[in-house]
């Protein structure tokens, strides 16, 4: 036992050991052996001296072996200094699964070894995976307000709005300079008007009579040259023929001869210029005192001027 204990731990990899109660149990039943008279006689014992199972737990008293009381050598494996760690070997093949065993009687506590030498530290293991994000905290509260900044371009011209009420009328300005006078116009046409009628009887009548109308002409209001004739008969001797020329009731020129021979003819011209202030009728009437006569050739002309 104390030989498979021995090389279980020149095989196994240098590292942090502590001493288990089966190794103390074996250390104390080495130092029996050691210690008894066999010992004196013959020199150590080695561990084919010793029969499989021949010293138990029960044989050694607890606390009758010390670390002190085993060889330097000993106590170096019972301690189990730090070597370095070896490689590590592939993983074997699982085994299949052995019957189960009876359950063994209950030892006895072994007495509590010496803590050993702390190992160093290990290597830190890979970084774990992320974990999910916490909940949104709660706002906080209103920062103060920032420094106005500058001033952002100008924007695009805004629609037109709507017309403002007329403000009140400014100031007369002064007259403006007078424009040249534009060229004289070509002279119009003058369209005369006129009447022309036939022969007309004029009866005898007295002093008082009406005389006889010959020639009439209608013409708008406006200035005008008027000029009429006509040719007068009369058959008594001594006779007197008057003629007038009329604007409406207005005279505005006559003619008259006395005294007559028996059937004298005479021609009678008249004329005027004057304004009509109003559309009206120009006229030449004409009478006989002492014996009936006629007036012919007739006619009357008026010209409008400016």
């Amino acid at each position: 036992m104390i030989r498979r204990t021995i090389r279980s731990l020149r095989t196994r990899p240098r590292r942090r050991w502590l001493p288990t109660p089966s190794l103390l149990l074996a250390g104390a039943a080495l130092f029996i052996v050691l210690g008894g008279s066999a010992v004196a006689a013959t020199g150590l014992i080695k561990a084919g001296d010793i029969a499989p199972g021949a010293v138990t737990s029960a044989a050694i008293k607890n606390g009758a072996v010390e670390p002190r009381d085993l060889s330097a050598g000993t106590q170096a494996l019972l301690a189990g200094g730090q070597g370095t760690t070896g490689a590590k070997g592939d993983p074997g093949s699982t085994g299949g699964s052995g019957a189960k065993g009876d359950t063994g009687a209950a030892g006895t506590t072994g007495a509590r070894g010496e803590n050993g030498v702390a190992g160093s530290p290990g290597s830190n293991g890979a970084n774990g995976a992320n974990g999910p994000n916490g909940a949104n905290g709660t706002n906080g509260l209103e920062g103060a307000v920032g420094p106005k900044g500058a001033e952002g371009a100008k924007g695009a011209t805004g629609a037109d709005g709507a017309q403002g009420p007329q403000g009140p009328q400014g100031t007369a300005g002064t007259n403006g300079t007078n424009g040249t006078n534009g060229t004289n116009g070509t002279n119009g046409t003058v369209t005369p008007l006129s009447a022309k009628q036939g022969l007309t009887v004029l009866p005898t009548s007295g002093p008082i009579a009406p005389a006889t109308t010959v020639v009439e002409l209608a013409v708008p209001a406006g200035n005008y040259i008027v000029m009429a004739k006509t040719q007068l008969y009369h058959s008594g001797a001594g006779d007197s023929v008057e003629c007038s020329l009329k604007s409406g009731t207005t005279v505005l020129d006559q003619a008259a001869m006395k005294t007559l021979p028996a059937l004298a003819s005479v021609p009678a011209s008249l004329q005027a210029v004057t304004t009509i202030p109003s559309p009206t009728t120009l006229s030449v009437q004409c009478k006989v005192s002492v014996a009936d006569g006629t007036a012919n050739y007739n006619s009357l002309i008026a010209i409008p001027t400016a």
